[in-house]
């Protein structure tokens, strides 16, 4: 079976192959949206980090060749933050990459399930979750209002308003991906 819409992280690539008009979507977002954080902040570092999600929803790259371009070309030593540990935490490409690859999907799906006139959206429990997670405790397996999720995703992740209120992702590695509910 094919998936119009990822049942978790790993199946994004799947869901825009078989989901134009959500690829769609999702390339729309990341050219016009604003991307908070520190990473990217100067010179052409938003512009470059814009084209790497770009490759990787048009499917013209993976996660990991997007996660090795991050690394390439918004290398530390470029940053105005370059001192900054908490910003340059070990692993920070893929943290970056994967956060904001699930925000936009996830903003893409969110944004598509109110444009079909519905509020109702379902998080699956992924099949690599960490049960612990509050995002698995508190968000998997139950409806939830896609606008009030989307004014959280749009807040954190697009105004850099960081607060604790659940929403996907919830974290870096973060596996849960909104769905319609069906």
């Amino acid at each position: 079976m094919t998936a119009s819409y990822a049942k978790d992280f790993h199946e994004i690539p799947e869901s825009l192959t078989n989901n134009y008009s959500l690829k769609r979507k999702a390339l729309d977002l990341v050219q016009s949206e604003p991307i908070a954080g520190k990473v990217t902040t100067g010179g052409s570092r938003l512009e470059d980090f814009r084209e790497i999600l770009i490759d990787f929803f048009d499917l013209q790259i993976d996660l990991d060749a997007a996660i090795a371009e991050t690394e390439h070309r918004l290398p530390r030593q470029h940053s105005m933050f370059s001192g900054d540990n908490r910003v340059f935490a070990s692993g920070w490409a893929e943290r970056l990459v994967r956060t904001q690859v699930s925000r936009f999907y996830n903003q893409a799906v969110l944004e598509t399930i109110i444009e079909s006139g519905s509020d109702d959206c379902f998080v699956d429990h992924s099949s690599s979750e960490q049960a612990l997670s509050k995002c698995s405790q508190q968000l998997a397996g139950a409806n939830h209002s896609a606008r009030v999720m989307l004014e959280r995703i749009k807040s954190s992740y697009g105004d850099g308003e960081w607060n604790n209120e659940r929403k996907l992702p919830d974290h870096p590695h973060c596996t849960h991906t909104f769905s319609p509910v069906s």
